[in-house]
């Protein structure tokens, strides 16, 4: 699983786009977050991956380098805690 948070182009086809990337670099889109409307003309997009793991460095670097993207963020894994 990849966890990322980017800060984007406030633009109605810039999570497409991404969804599209991930598609072509054999990745699964399992949820995506779109927050528009910040003041800078960005937004903020949160995205979780079904990615193989020898593809993952590759899916983050074609992400980064799309026009519309500003900033990536790599979320670190969550780790489940039994309360017992």
């Amino acid at each position: 699983m990849l966890d990322l948070q980017l800060v984007v182009s406030d633009r109605p086809d810039v999570p497409q786009r991404i969804m599209a990337t991930c598609c072509r670099r054999q990745g699964a889109v399992l949820a995506l977050t779109f927050e528009r409307g910040g003041p800078d003309g960005t937004a903020g997009l949160d995205l979780t991956v079904d990615v193989d793991d020898r593809l993952r460095r590759g899916l983050i670097d074609r992400i980064a380098g799309l026009v519309d993207v500003h900033d990536v963020w790599v979320r670190p894994p969550v780790a489940l805690v039994s309360a017992g």
